[in-house]
């Protein structure tokens, strides 16, 4: 037989071979399933097409799914202080406001405006002793510019604090009261208003309106002499302090100072007020001064100080507040 006989017989037997193979034992995969199942398998055990350790060919694209599936991106660590994820509520802190000092000054005089009412002189007496002293509050914008205050000096001696320094905390939205006894001590307390500033018509024939609101502050501080005061503002002409003292986990009462307006109430409608609205501080008017020919009010001492040392300052504020 001729080698050519020889080399056709071997190739129709190789065909005869594979045809038997496909009929039996089903069709043969594609290559594309092929293709597909090496990918699966990168996915799932991250290797290459032979499934040794050795890393896949560079040249050879890697799945996205890898990266999407990745235990090492859907956990990763949250970042305290950054910007992604959401930091847990014990781990958040409260970043100070950088307030302007005017806009800070308006803040505060705009929170302590309902208790301006106690401005001016006033009689107060001390219930345990039932001795008496006479009090003075004015606005105090002189002590700390961006903080101003409405102060308190006694005349004379005092039985608990010679003068009071009342002012509100923009930031942490809290009105702070500093108390200075006759030795020089200081008392820092802290607090906001259980009652509400209301105004009520009153009992004259007028019906002038009678302001009321508690304001409870608490000595800040870990000392076992803490105190604790309610300021009670009963009506226009009348307010009490109620002083309490730490005894175990409760404060209890020691005392409390009344005080009656020196002279008559007055009214607490702004409209009321007209040509007498104070230039600084808004209140009741009960002093004029006097700027480049022109009278102004203000409505105690501390406001009269400021004006005299600033004038353009106020009466630019004023103008713009009577424009609005």
């Amino acid at each position: 037989m001729s080698n050519f006989t020889r080399r056709c017989g071997a190739l129709l037997g190789s065909l005869a071979v594979s045809v038997w193979i496909l009929g039996c034992g089903g069709s043969a995969e594609p290559e594309t399933n092929r293709a597909r199942t090496k990918d699966l398998g990168q996915i799932t055990i991250e290797t290459n097409e032979l499934g040794d350790d050795s890393k896949p060919s560079d040249h050879e694209p890697k799945p996205s799914a890898v990266k999407e599936d990745s235990p090492a991106e859907s956990f990763a660590p949250v970042k305290l202080g950054g910007g992604g994820g959401d930091t847990p509520s014990s781990t958040k802190t409260t970043a100070k406001k950088n307030i302007p000092p005017e806009k800070q000054l308006d803040d505060v005089k705009k929170a302590l405006k309902p208790i301006q009412v106690v401005l001016g002189p006033w009689h107060a007496i001390i219930d345990k002793t039932k001795s008496y002293e006479d009090l003075q509050w004015v606005w105090d914008w002189k002590t700390d510019r961006a903080q101003p205050a409405l102060a308190m000096a006694a005349k004379g001696d005092s039985e608990y604090f010679k003068s009071a320094r009342l002012t509100y905390l923009v930031e942490d939205e809290k009105f702070q009261m500093t108390l200075t006894d006759k030795e020089g001590k200081q008392r820092v307390l802290q607090g906001v208003f259980t009652e509400e500033p209301t105004d009520k018509p009153g009992d004259d024939k007028k019906q002038t309106p009678q302001r009321t609101f508690k304001l409870l502050l608490t000595e800040i501080g870990d000392a076992k002499d803490r105190w604790q005061i309610v300021m009670n503002q009963q009506h226009n002409n009348r307010y009490l302090l109620e002083l309490a003292r730490l005894r175990g986990k409760s404060f209890v009462r020691f005392d409390t100072i009344g005080s009656q307006r020196e002279g008559t109430s007055f009214a607490l409608d702004d409209s009321d007020f007209k040509e007498k609205t104070c230039v600084i501080s808004q209140g009741l008017g009960t002093m004029q001064v006097s700027h480049k020919g022109k009278s102004y009010w203000v409505c105690c001492s501390g406001c009269k100080a400021a004006f005299e040392e600033d004038p353009e300052k106020w009466i630019a504020k004023f103008e713009a507040m009577q424009t609005k």
